[in-house]
């Protein structure tokens, strides 16, 4: 995932998040409907004429559609248990994720883009659960954070930087997907005007076979 690192306050750029507008129930709300992007987009891709492409990266150290997906599908998960550790405990030290190593020791590439689509549906609303009931004191709570460099952050900043993990994640996946997925090539022109005479050569065809028929029985009647 070589990329610029995104800002962890105030406005970012790339994906046009700000941790300094949005209230809680907003915050979560749009995380949810982000992460269900983020799933749409995975299952669309895997369910097209080239399953492959959700595997591709456009980069050789930029992440596939799928290695996102799974990223943020454990971030979700991840930043859950962060919210009850920091309940349970007093002034937390949370575990680093490691997020480079978990593509390869998860095997994120071989993983089925349908499950992961699905648990990281699951795991946006079990996120989503978790924060929505937070009280403001609890929200004001510090614990020692390891991500991009080790200070202390409150619940607060931990539910608005998990939006935006998710809203620049779905810019990538999205951004990558249409790097990678085939171009679908309209028919020239001239070959679909000819399907067009074609068919209407054999539109004429069935009528004058119709009215010849017809004759027939006429004069059979007759």
């Amino acid at each position: 995932m070589t990329k610029q690192q995104p800002p962890v306050d105030g406005y970012c750029e790339q994906c046009g998040f700000n941790y300094d507008t949005g209230d809680l129930q907003g915050t979560v709300t749009l995380l949810i409907r982000q992460s269900a992007d983020c799933s749409m987009a995975l299952t669309k891709a895997a369910a097209g004429p080239d399953a492959s492409v959700v595997r591709l990266r456009p980069e050789p150290e930029v992440w596939s559609a799928i290695e996102y997906a799974c990223h943020v599908r454990d971030v979700l998960e991840v930043q859950r248990l962060r919210i009850a550790q920091c309940l349970a405990e007093d002034r937390p030290v949370y575990a680093p994720m490691d997020r480079t190593g978990r593509v390869k020791q998860e095997k994120y590439e071989n993983q089925d883009p349908m499950e992961v689509a699905a648990a990281l549906v699951r795991n946006a609303k079990d996120f989503g659960a978790a924060a929505r009931v937070l009280r403001p004191q609890e929200l004001g709570k510090l614990g020692l954070y390891n991500y991009p460099v080790r200070a202390p952050r409150t619940l607060g900043w931990i539910i608005r930087h998990t939006a935006h993990e998710i809203q620049h994640h779905r810019h990538d996946i999205v951004e990558i997907l249409a790097k990678v997925e085939p171009p679908i090539v309209p028919k020239p022109k001239v070959e679909a005007a000819e399907e067009a005479e074609e068919a209407e050569e054999l539109d004429a065809a069935a009528v004058e076979e119709a009215a010849v028929e017809g004759a027939v029985v006429e004069e059979v009647v007759d």
